[in-house]
């Protein structure tokens, strides 16, 4: 870890991740937990960073949990010797109702979209993991418009079991046929096919209400659960970029910025 590193935490709904990334190198994934394992797999994490001798580095969480998971967290990082950024603004322009409701994953992930954006100056941010989030973004002005959230395929599977008193708990894959030829089968096409064609129709109404139509936006595309949306992403959007670290990206380079200002 070099002297200019920034340490990037990001807490899901249900786990996070650590990466770090310099001023020039992409962020680079360190570790990823399940919520119930975060602060052992933190610490054993940040241990390993510090039995290597590595110097002590900038700090920024971006959370939609509990105040209180997110407490937790700042203080492994600053027992351990790092200093914490809280909330660094993204530095975009919130053109919604009550900017200060947004998740804090959304607008990292645009900040890194518009960093990112290249020549294209119309976004889109497909996340999907437990949520699924789509959301634009203009490149210049510096803007997020708004968007919308639902659920991730995981999420859509653990609630059909649940509010179907008799339906079985049952996994999911990316490719499954939407004729399904028994329960679980059925099951998992309604997710899986559900979910897809629902990143479809979000994608493709938000760039038509926000940008005119898909034509000339760039899409960028992450989350744990991307596998389930590329497909959707790709047949809409000709110009596509998929960074699994994309949170972390924008969060590191708004923590730059506080601490530059």
């Amino acid at each position: 870890m070099t002297r200019d590193a920034v340490l990037t935490v990001d807490l899901g709904n249900t786990g996070g991740s650590l990466a770090t990334t310099d001023a020039t190198d992409a962020p680079r994934a360190l570790a990823r937990w399940r919520a119930a394992e975060e602060i052992e797999a933190l610490e054993e994490a940040l241990g390993a960073l510090s039995s290597a001798s590595s110097p002590r580095a900038l700090a920024a969480i971006s959370a939609v949990g509990s105040s209180e998971r997110e407490r937790a967290v700042i203080d492994v990082l600053e027992r351990l010797g790092h200093e914490v950024v809280p909330h660094p603004e993204p530095g975009l322009e919130f053109r919604i109702e009550r900017p200060e409701t947004c998740g804090w994953d959304r607008k990292y992930a645009a900040r890194a979209a518009v960093d990112a954006a290249g020549s294209a100056s119309s976004l889109l941010v497909v996340d999907a993991g437990t949520a699924l989030t789509v959301d634009a973004v203009l490149a210049g002005p510096r803007s997020f418009l708004g968007g919308a959230i639902a659920l991730g395929p995981k999420a859509l599977a653990g609630a059909l079991s649940t509010a179907g008193a008799r339906l079985p708990s049952f996994s999911v894959d990316v490719d499954v046929p939407a004729l399904g030829r028994s329960t679980n089968g059925a099951l998992r096409a309604g997710v899986v096919v559900g979910f897809r064609g629902a990143v479809r129709e979000l994608c493709a109404a938000i760039a038509a209400e926000a940008f005119g139509s898909c034509d000339g936006v760039r899409a960028l595309l992450t989350g744990g659960a991307r596998d389930y949306a590329r497909a959707a992403v790709v047949e809409l959007f000709d110009d596509v970029h998929e960074d699994a670290l994309l949170v972390h990206r924008g969060l590191a380079a708004a923590t730059r910025d506080a601490r530059r200002g």
